[in-house]
């Protein structure tokens, strides 16, 4: 009989350590998938927030479309100054539109877990009308390559309980586009690129509060002068000294499943007066000044491990912003 008691006991004991070690190792399993899971939101949003792993490669695939319009009012009369013939004159408004479609890949390696490369090469067709009352619109179109852009992504500081992650990251954007500065006419030709160097550098963050990944970051585009050396209305414009650009965006991530995402972001960018030289003299560039500010959303879908769709909308929310983009990306990992 006693020996009978401590064989149940024993046996008691070892259902209740395996029954312990059930529960540490599902505990364990949602640890993990909770740690994971940050990391599979961010990889549905957007690349700068996360880095790729040491040797893995990813080709992204972006499609986006920006849309632009505007009015400008304009008067055509005898005399400004004479009120009379102010009111035989001749008042009109322009209307501008705007279409941008641009098709870049990207190509990323990662050289180790907190250190990434990537290049970004772009396609762009560019369509403008210009409308007047009782005018013929005027229409132009380009099709060619955009700035081709080299960057690297650095991850200092991994996220803890108490911290958020950094990633920094600096980028060179070239121009290999058309430029504005070489167009031999203006009204009918249209650019592709910006025409001038520009480095760009800065940093993201990134904190966890379950059920969100909470994002933002800080980033700061010096624009290089360039050479123009072009006479425009009899005068020599020599240089170029294109404002600098400074960009604030912050964010959350949400996931509705473990494989479909959405997020919210408010973009800002600002840009600094753009100065030229003109035979010799060095003046502000009027109305140069920028303050785009848009606001977007977007949906994340993993197809697969390797595959995952991303969809954006972005609204701008400043006269100087684009009316919307729409942003389509397909993101491939070997």
């Amino acid at each position: 009989m006693k020996k009978l008691i401590v064989n149940l006991a024993i046996l008691i004991i070892c259902i209740s350590a395996g029954i312990v070690h059930a529960i540490t190792e599902e505990e364990a399993r949602e640890a993990l998938k909770k740690e994971k899971q940050p990391e599979e939101i961010l990889t549905q949003f957007e690349r700068d927030y996360i880095l790729l792993k040491e040797g893995q490669f990813e080709l992204d695939t972006d499609l986006t479309y920006t849309y632009y319009s505007a009015n400008q009012i304009f008067l055509e009369s005898f005399a400004i100054l004479d009120p009379v013939f102010l009111t035989l004159g001749k008042f009109d408004i322009e209307r501008f539109r705007r279409h941008i479609l641009t098709y870049a890949l990207t190509f990323r390696y990662g050289w180790s877990d907190n250190l990434e490369f990537n290049v970004a090469v772009p396609i762009i067709y560019r369509f403008e009308r210009k409308s007047v009352t009782n005018k013929p619109d005027e229409t132009s179109n380009v099709l060619n390559i955009g700035d081709i852009s080299i960057a690297l992504s650095y991850q200092p500081v991994r996220e803890t309980y108490r911290r958020p992650a950094i990633i920094t990251f600096l980028a060179l954007k070239t121009k290999t586009g058309k430029s504005p500065y070489d167009l031999e006419d203006p009204k009918k030709d249209l650019p592709t690129g910006s025409g001038y160097y520009a480095i760009r550098a800065g940093f993201n963050l990134t904190k966890t509060i379950d059920p969100v990944v909470i994002f933002g970051g800080l980033a700061y585009a010096y624009n290089m002068d360039v050479d123009v050396n072009k006479l425009i209305e009899g005068k020599n414009l020599e240089k170029v000294y294109p404002g600098d650009n400074i960009s604030l965006n912050i964010g959350l991530a949400y996931a509705l499943t473990y494989n479909f995402a959405m997020n919210y972001q408010l973009i800002q960018n600002y840009t600094l007066t753009t100065k030229t030289r003109i035979d010799g003299e060095v003046k502000d560039t009027p109305n140069s000044t920028l303050n785009s500010a848009v606001f977007r959303l977007g949906f994340g879908w993993i197809v697969s491990p390797n595959f995952s769709i991303n969809v954006g909308i972005s609204i701008g929310l400043t006269s100087d912003a684009p009316d919307y983009t729409l942003e389509f990306r397909f993101p491939y990992r070997l």
